[in-house]
């Protein structure tokens, strides 16, 4: 064929010299690994502010949500329990290795904190700082699993990570609304309340910081901006990640702050925060494409990362 060598052909027959949605983490079961990825960043988050505010219900509520909820999405979308085992054995190398060690420390630590009554003895501090760290690496590791991808331009950003953790944060927050929406005492509810419009205003410009600049980039990075905002995926992006995540708690909790409406304004702003925290990770997985390989200088400028 002119113009074509063996490898190029190769590639064209197998859809790579073409811009593909990536399917294997958001199609079938892989819509399992957002999924366990919303619940980890709520339970991490629930266990960060839970700390800070001294609601001992909340840290058990961030152990159930990470060890039972993400856990167990996590185990069912790897499918095979010597799978699960083989990737542990690989934090050296992958993000999701990562994230599972990181589970499992916050798991141990967390626990064992609890377990401790928050006594004041070396132990006790031991089990904090570990399930601190585990914390902190649930954060960190849900964005750098996308972001380290450089075959899908849209997720290799470093936008990516802040995006996530500022969603895990925020998710923590809802989550303890929520809460305290149905009669729990949660001592300092009204900061908790100002910490949460924070979060939610600083995620959309995240978003649209994201937006702006893979839309500039073009290329497969452009045509994800395009899924979102005109094409397949933007009624789940303006309805569930806009309008219910962004809009809806900014609302509720400006006419709360005006009117002092009460408790179930507040579990409006937490509930509507978290169908929009599971909405803005399954659309920025959707979202992902691959940009296409053409040739052995696109095979080397991909592996290089241009």
């Amino acid at each position: 064929m002119p113009g074509l060598d063996y490898v190029d052909v190769r590639r064209r027959d197998l859809g790579l010299s073409t811009y593909r949605p990536q399917r294997e983490w958001v199609d079938g079961r892989g819509i399992l690994l957002p999924i366990a990825h919303f619940f980890s960043g709520v339970g991490a988050g629930t266990w960060a502010f839970s700390l800070l505010f001294g609601f001992r219900e909340g840290l058990v509520m961030a152990l159930l949500v990470v060890g039972l909820f993400s856990g167990i999405t996590h185990l069912l979308f790897l499918g095979r329990l010597e799978r699960f085992w083989r990737i542990m054995k690989r934090p050296q190398s992958s993000w999701i290795s990562r994230g599972l060690w990181g589970i499992g420390i916050f798991l141990v630590g967390g626990t064992g904190y609890v377990v401790r009554g928050h006594e004041q003895t070396v132990l006790s501090t031991g089990l904090l700082a570990l399930s601190i760290v585990g914390m902190v690496t649930i954060l960190l590791y849900e964005g750098f699993v996308y972001a380290s991808s450089k075959a899908i331009p849209f997720w290799n950003t470093r936008l990516i990570p802040l995006l996530y953790i500022a969603y895990g944060l925020r998710g923590g927050a809802a989550l303890l609304l929520v809460v305290a929406s149905l009669g729990s005492d949660i001592v300092g509810i009204d900061l908790m309340e100002t910490i949460k419009l924070w979060v939610v205003v600083s995620t959309a410009v995240l978003i649209l910081l994201l937006l702006v600049s893979a839309g500039r980039a073009g290329g497969a990075a452009g045509r994800s901006v395009r899924a979102l905002v005109a094409g397949r995926i933007s009624p789940a992006f303006y309805g569930g990640t806009i309008v219910v995540g962004i809009i809806v708690p900014i609302a509720a909790g400006a006419l709360e702050g005006l009117a002092s409406l009460g408790l179930p304004v507040i579990g409006i702003v937490g509930a509507a925060s978290l169908v929009g925290d599971l909405y803005v990770k399954f659309c920025i997985v959707k979202a992902g494409i691959y940009a296409p390989l053409t040739g052995t200088a696109g095979g080397r400028a991909l592996a290089d990362g241009s």
